[in-house]
């Protein structure tokens, strides 16, 4: 797996374990939202890489979706990450620097909702699983 990747998977899980304690203290959200977006930036970056181009280095997701959008490559929730690009950028620069920063929890699940799907997008192009690899298809693991 690409490093990229891998790095997007533990941004990832650093942001559920995060949001999991948003009532024991404040500064889980800025963690939250930072890690969150990490993830998101990481896993288009890999994707840009996995279809054979160079990604663009830079915070901004948007750039990313335009490289994949010019190779005509087609990821879950396009559109919606778009619209809430400039949210996760003002995430991955205002959670570190600003004790004034503040995120609608609304808008963190909604980006763990894309964040997942990225993955999930990411893991079947990685690992494609055929019929008859799935493991009890009709069960509950």
């Amino acid at each position: 797996m690409s490093k990229l990747f891998s790095i997007a998977k533990i941004n990832l899980d650093h942001a559920a374990y995060d949001y999991q304690r948003l009532s024991e203290d404040d500064c889980y959200l800025e963690t939250c939202c930072f890690c969150l977006q990490q993830a998101i930036e990481f896993m288009l970056k890999g994707i840009v890489e996995l279809n054979g181009e160079q990604y663009a280095e830079n915070h901004d997701i948007r750039a990313n979706l335009n490289i994949l959008h010019r190779m005509e490559v087609s990821i879950p929730y396009e559109k919606e990450l778009r619209t809430i690009a400039n949210t996760l950028y003002q995430w991955e620069t205002e959670s570190r620097y600003k004790d004034s920063f503040i995120a609608a929890i609304a808008d963190v699940e909604e980006a763990f909702v894309y964040a997942r799907a990225l993955k999930d997008y990411i893991e079947e192009r990685l690992h494609p699983v055929s019929v008859e690899e799935k493991p009890f298809p009709d069960k509950k693991l």
